[in-house]
């Protein structure tokens, strides 16, 4: 009997060994980075193939994003969180898709305390909001005004209910009393096409490309959701300038499947916070995409799981407010 236990211990040690040798000498292979988001110029774009690229100079492999978009970030996360946890393939995402989706959605098949660790926080998208040119506002109090004075008349144009649009929406409806009447889209950037259009009259799109659209004279910049004003926009004042008080934030970060070896995980998070202290990786890929560092960039994987429980607070809030039910 008590030989049969040691060569059970002996089979599992030797099974234990290959594991540990892959994990010191990680990465031995390329490793890929799945995007459950849209390529092509959206906010997670650059950020997602900078971080990739300074990995890869930084870890001596190949780090190959790959972008599988598809109900609100699901599919592609999903795909993560059933694969091997070996640090081989990681998630890049933001918060509508690690907190939102499962406040505003009863078909998530996934939860991140359970199914991801969380890597390396990035940083916060910083949010412009825009009015086609024909709106006759332009500053966020006329707008709100302009919506007072008609209610259910001025149109927002968002990514339905798994985006910020209905939270904001929500805000001003129980903040201010204003109520706008919301036009979903398929994805944000079909919004914002709208707002080009005069399909709607409002839209909120990230800083980097939205004053892109500004300087053309295809929309009208009237406010920056947050404290800091943008370096692209600077005579554009902030929602906090403004006594406009809207805590939640959309965020990105770095995760790997549950599970994965924690010497990865650190050496990984150790990386990212090289990369957020590259002051071209900063200009290049975040900055110009409307995405900046905050206090939690570059902080431990601990420190990033409990930024995630805390800011979800603020996401509950935001979706109460906004009258969102789980569907």
């Amino acid at each position: 009997m008590k030989q049969t236990a040691r060569l059970i211990a002996a089979f599992v040690f030797i099974a234990w060994i290959p594991l540990v040798v892959q994990s010191q000498d990680y990465p031995i292979k390329p490793v890929r980075i799945l995007v459950p988001h849209p390529g092509g110029g959206g906010p997670l774009d650059a950020p997602s193939r900078g971080l990739a690229e300074f990995l890869a100079n930084d870890l001596g492999q190949p780090f190959v994003v790959e972008n599988r978009d598809g109900a609100q970030g699901i599919i592609g996360t999903t795909a993560v969180v059933k694969s091997d946890p070996d640090g081989y393939q990681l998630l890049f995402t933001s918060s509508s898709v690690i907190t939102l989706n499962s406040l505003v959605r009863l078909d998530v098949p996934y939860d991140w305390e359970r199914d991801l660790d969380p890597v390396a926080y990035v940083g916060a998208i910083s949010t412009l909001m825009m009015v086609n040119p024909s709106v006759p506002v332009n500053s966020l109090h006329e707008l709100l005004a302009l919506a007072k004075a008609r209610p259910n008349a001025v149109t927002w144009g968002t990514l339905g209910t798994t985006s910020s649009g209905p939270l904001m929406i929500g805000w001003f409806k129980k903040h201010r009393n204003v109520q706008f009447y919301m036009i979903p889209y398929k994805s944000t950037i079909q919004a914002v096409l709208g707002a080009i259009a005069g399909d709607v009259n409002v839209v909120a799109y990230a800083v980097g490309q939205g004053a892109k659209l500004t300087k053309s004279g295809k929309l009208k910049a009237i406010a920056l959701i947050g404290g800091k004003r943008a370096a692209e926009l600077p005579e554009v004042p902030t929602t906090e300038e403004l006594g406009v008080d809207i805590k939640f934030r959309t965020w990105m970060g770095l995760f790997a499947p549950k599970g994965t070896p924690r010497d990865i995980i650190n050496r990984l998070n150790a990386s990212g916070a090289k990369a957020m202290k590259d002051a071209a990786m900063r200009e290049k890929y975040m900055h110009a995409a409307g995405v900046f560092e905050d206090e939690i960039s570059g902080t431990s994987p601990e420190k990033f799981a409990a930024f995630i429980r805390e800011d979800r607070k603020g996401y509950e809030e935001a979706v109460k407010v906004a009258g969102i039910t789980r569907k």
